[in-house]
């Protein structure tokens, strides 16, 4: 009997997480619009064709007039040519398949852990919970091709520590592949250091020691691993360029404070009760109590990181709160033991096929909203030329047009030292003279905005400025007389 049930649960336990992934991937499908409505997508392709093209990596920036020269590097370039084959070998379409594939195995990874340790109706709440806070993001851009990575390396890193082990030295491939995916990589290096203190907490007393010195090593070996990429050490960096300066961070949707909506509640509620099940063993949960505040603080600061917390919280508290309430395991007697692997298999093929085929029964391309082509086909019909100003969602568009942008969204590390912020300040003043001195002085001769912007409103009859094109997504202005001679050279807004 015990061999019976081990060989049924095992056929339960593949097909539940396939027809979850299935189901992950088919819907995603089905939103294929949604998921390329992000600037982004754009000029991430376009520097995968570079890449592809050149057979090399960026150093400098040649995308920009406004800091054409900067050094800047392409810290996604993996996923960045990764995104660019799929755009090349299936179109569009290929981009949302390859991202919502990955999407769909993350979360299909986390339910078939989850499904081992906890009951399938936990299992499947704590998942679902999941795609929940996942959704926000779910993007035809390089991090959701890094989510699988992240995923791994939490469990891997939890599951040592519970066994009072170091972990394996294969998982320092995971981190090799990561660092070149996305620049989140950084985030293992936290992640490993609690999760080695939280395996020394636990081990006996006599074999710490040995234990530290493993767990170090490993850490060396991380730290190795994470230099592992055409840039070494300076994808690394770049993340502290993004926090150390905390300019960009205050004009990027993504890294707001996270939203006390009905995503944002969910999320604090499900922190609140897997502190409050930790906390029924403080001492020998004090390290994962930890993590989880800091994933939550994280969370709490940049909505950006609800994608962490989804994904690693519930690694961090199952096998606690397993330990402490054991009836939270499998039944032995679910239904789902009697569920064939192979029907599983089966199903999630058909729900996937379904989908595509019903997806690919209609066109698909970015959002209209960060694709002005029908504004920029009127300006080149008009002979506009020269440097642009650009709406800052439009600045993927046109890298991926080849117009040199005036801003784009490599805030993380362009536009900085007081440049987005003094745009800023002169975008919202109500007068329109320090708006035209940033033109004046990056001798801008047109402009591409949004037609319900501020900068369209500034433009609107300002002397010298022509309107010359407009439609609900984007409005084109060009310059009536000559730029003014003997600019001053100076930052935005100064």
């Amino acid at each position: 009997m015990a061999g019976t049930f081990t060989s049924r649960a095992q056929g339960a336990i593949t097909a539940g997480p396939l027809l979850v992934g299935a189901a992950v991937f088919a819907g995603l499908m089905l939103l294929a619009d949604r998921m390329l409505g992000d600037p982004d997508t754009h000029w991430h392709i376009a520097l995968g064709a570079r890449i592809w093209r050149d057979g090399a990596v960026p150093w400098t920036d040649t995308y920009s007039h406004t800091v054409a020269g900067t050094r800047w590097i392409a810290k996604e370039w993996l996923s960045q040519l990764l995104l660019f084959g799929a755009r090349a070998a299936a179109g569009w379409w290929g981009v949302v398949a390859l991202s919502a594939a990955a999407l769909a195995v993350t979360v299909a990874l986390l339910f078939r852990w989850l499904a081992r340790r906890l009951r399938w109706s936990l299992a499947l709440g704590l998942t679902l919970l999941s795609v929940l806070f996942l959704a926000p993001h779910a993007l035809a851009r390089p991090h959701v091709l890094a989510l699988p990575l992240l995923l791994v390396w939490a469990i891997e890193l939890s599951a040592a520590a519970e066994r009072r082990e170091a972990p394996s030295p294969w998982l320092l491939g995971v981190l090799v592949l990561w660092a070149n995916l996305h620049g989140s990589f950084t985030i293992a290096y936290p992640l490993a250091a609690l999760l080695g203190a939280d395996a020394l907490l636990g081990a006996a007393p006599g074999r710490r020691l040995d234990l530290a010195g493993r767990w170090c090593l490993f850490g060396l070996g991380a730290l190795g691993a994470g230099c592992v990429s055409p840039y070494g050490l300076h994808s690394m960096v770049v993340t502290l360029t993004i926090f150390g300066s905390g300019e960009s961070l205050p004009f990027v949707t993504e890294w707001q404070p996270l939203a006390f909506d009905g995503i944002g509640l969910a999320a604090l509620g499900l922190s609140a009760l897997l502190a409050l099940g930790l906390a029924l063993e403080p001492g020998r949960n004090a390290v994962r109590l930890a993590a989880l505040a800091m994933l939550t603080a994280m969370m709490l600061r940049h909505t950006r990181f609800l994608d962490l917390f989804a994904l690693v919280a519930p690694v961090l508290a199952a096998g606690p709160l397993l330990r402490r309430f054991p009836g939270l395991g499998p039944e032995p007697d679910r239904p789902g033991a009697r569920f064939p692997g192979w029907c599983g298999a089966l199903g999630s093929l058909a729900v996937a096929a379904l989908a595509s085929g019903l997806a690919a029964g209609r066109e698909v391309a970015p959002s209209a909203s960060v694709t002005p082509a029908a504004a920029l086909a009127s300006a080149r019909s008009a002979g506009l030329t020269g440097p642009v100003y650009n709406d800052y969602d439009f600045g993927g568009f046109l890298m991926a047009e080849g117009v040199p942008t005036f801003i784009d969204g490599r805030t993380d590390q362009l536009y900085l030292g007081g440049f987005i912020s003094g745009l800023d300040r002169a975008v919202r003043h109500s007068e329109t003279g320090p708006f035209l001195a940033i033109l004046d002085r990056h001798r801008v001769t047109w402009a591409l905005v949004r037609t319900d912007g501020r900068e369209a409103r500034h433009l609107t009859g300002a002397p010298g400025w022509l309107l010359l094109h407009g439609d609900p997504v984007a409005t084109v202005f060009g310059r009536a007389s000559p730029v003014p001679a003997a600019l001053p050279s100076a930052r935005p807004g100064s």
